[in-house]
């Protein structure tokens, strides 16, 4: 998780404070495993929309996002746990195709063959920018 928490914290940045990061340089840095580690600088400029950075903050929909999400009691997420440790490396399987709590143009896993290939849907919605429709290890 040690980059998906460093661009989170980087889109809270753009979400919070976009209005005054023009001409202002933040340092990003992440570690991981096996003693490596990342640090790189960026400088904010406003640009032009669409890369302002005031629309960027509004296509990213942080509050949105974060006002979409799903309240589950514990157990249902120790039971979801459970089933991911259940099919981590498995193979010749078919997962639920319920996707009811997905967004719109979210790719989700829905086979896993003999040979290990991983098959992916992509849920309907306007959101997407192209639609292939199946896609099988993203071909």
């Amino acid at each position: 998780m040690y980059t998906a928490s460093l661009y989170a914290a980087f889109a809270s940045l753009i979400h919070n404070k976009n209005s005054e990061l023009a001409g202002k340089r933040v340092i990003l840095f992440s570690y991981g495993s096996g003693l490596t580690a990342t640090m790189f600088s960026l400088r904010f400029h406003e640009g032009q929309h669409p890369f302002s950075l005031s629309n960027i903050a509004s296509v990213m929909n942080v509050a949105g996002k974060l006002k979409s999400r799903h309240e589950f009691p514990p157990e249902k997420f120790v039971e979801t746990m459970k089933l991911m440790e259940h099919r981590y490396g498995a193979k010749d399987f078919v997962t639920s195709k319920d996707c009811s709590l997905l967004s719109p143009g979210t790719y989700y896993l829905t086979e896993v063959d003999s040979m290990y290939r991983r098959f992916y849907a992509k849920k309907d919605g306007d959101f997407a920018a192209c639609d292939n429709g199946s896609v099988a290890n993203g071909h």
